[in-house]
């Protein structure tokens, strides 16, 4: 496909979209040099990106923007293979008397059943999936939130949720991810749903973020944590390389899921 001026729009776009999904983000002055167009041709490609949302606009170029997530009951039958090994690779990091809490999320109720049944823990939660799981574990105590459900989030995430965090000290935290970015770290689809999340990791000594990779570099509407918050980022084995490395310098303890 050709990358001169010479490629029409629709060709440069494909291109930026390759590259959105290969880096995560691109920069609007190395596409005007790529393409050998002028840096306003490749904001105009952006903003039709965007549009189309495919991606979100930031100063100098555009970041993925993922998909927006469905609701729970949807989401716990998705790729539930890779967020299985997900789910081992961050239940490991669990020691016997910790008090975690886990977030809702589809991966998180993995995690939920990938806990050592030998492990005694104490466990909060806000998502009565995981609550029914936990209670599998004969050695948990388990504490679930109260208040008004969200069917996209799958578990409390309002004022009342929020309040009763407050009189928590967690050790650690799984927290949930709608997307993360090096730079803009862990945002959230929804305002509420972030604010709760923000409380969360104000409880928690530890944060750790198990993402599949469609989540790695990418933003989504609302910040919830800086990636320096986050104690360890377990990812994919086959997260890509491009996507991942620079998370390196800001995570310090970056995990890898079993291989299939």
């Amino acid at each position: 496909m050709n990358t001169s001026s010479e490629a029409f729009p629709g060709e440069r776009q494909q291109l930026i979209r390759d590259r959105l999904a290969l880096y995560g983000r691109v920069i609007a002055a190395d596409l005007a040099s790529e393409f050998k167009v002028s840096e306003h041709s490749i904001r105009r490609d952006l903003s039709a990106l965007a549009a189309a949302g495919l991606c979100k606009r930031v100063y100098g170029g555009a970041i993925l923007l993922p998909a927006a997530e469905g609701p729970i009951d949807v989401r716990i039958h998705q790729d539930t293979a890779r967020k299985g090994r997900l789910a081992q690779a961050a239940a490991s990091l669990l020691s016997a008397g910790q008090h975690v809490f886990m977030d809702a999320g589809s991966t998180n109720l993995a995690i939920a059943s990938a806990i050592d049944p030998k492990l005694s823990l104490t466990v909060g939660t806000n998502s009565p999936l995981i609550a029914v799981q936990l209670m599998k574990l004969p050695r948990a105590k388990v504490i679930l939130l109260g208040g008004q459900l969200d069917p996209v989030a799958g578990g409390v995430i309002g004022l009342t949720a929020v309040r009763q965090l407050q009189q928590f000290s967690f050790d650690l935290c799984f927290l949930g991810a709608c997307a993360i970015d090096p730079d803009n770290g862990i945002t959230a689809f929804g305002l509420d749903d972030a604010e709760f999340k923000r409380a969360v990791v104000a409880a928690s000594g530890q944060v750790v973020v198990a993402v599949t990779n469609q989540k790695l570099s990418s933003i989504a509407h609302y910040q919830v944590a800086s990636c320096e918050e986050v104690t360890a980022l377990v990812v994919e084995h086959d997260a890509p390389r491009e996507r991942l490395e620079p998370f390196f310098s800001r995570i310090s303890n970056v995990l890898t899921g079993a291989r299939e």
